[in-house]
């Protein structure tokens, strides 16, 4: 199971800014995203961008959601 935290680093802690609900000295992976781009709001999406350009047809989607709106 995965679960999404915030946390801060400070002076070399990463303190959870929510509860966990762990035991006494578990172990945890954590993953850091790289890059600035993933600090920012708009990180995930500016790290995806582009993902979908060679699965998605763009114009017959928007053509298809307005034809569906519509009705």
């Amino acid at each position: 199971m995965v679960k999404r935290l915030k946390a801060r680093y400070s002076r070399g802690v990463l303190k959870p800014l929510e509860p966990l609900e762990l035991e006494e000295d578990t172990e945890l992976t954590v993953m850091l995203p790289a890059g600035e781009a993933a600090f920012t709001p708009d990180g995930a999406t500016t790290a995806t961008a582009g993902a979908w350009a060679s699965l998605v047809n763009c114009e017959s989607f928007e053509r298809d959601l307005y034809a569906k709106r519509v009705l």
